[in-house]
């Protein structure tokens, strides 16, 4: 299963993404889905969600706090956003 974490700014999670490479993780900076988008266009961290505690820490010291995090669900052929409360 895969989630899906937003930021204030799309920098942000391009920022992310590189700390993560370095790391040796690679996950993927898509565009933020429509449904979930509240500030118009932007773009999120997309990532397995076995590392959204590893995801939420390093954004935080990193100082790109995670604004909302959501698990991505397919269902009935349709991808649905459930958010993850912290």
């Amino acid at each position: 299963m895969e989630c899906i974490a937003l930021y204030d700014s799309g920098n942000y999670a391009y920022r992310i993404c590189r700390i993560f490479e370095r790391k040796g993780l690679v996950f993927e900076v898509i565009a933020t889905p429509c449904l979930i988008s509240h500030m118009g266009c932007g773009y999120c961290l997309k990532f397995p969600c076995e590392y959204l505690d590893t995801v939420l820490a390093e954004s935080l010291a990193c100082g790109c706090p995670v604004r909302e995090a959501y698990k991505v669900v397919d269902r009935n052929n349709k991808r649905e956003y459930i958010k993850i409360g912290r």
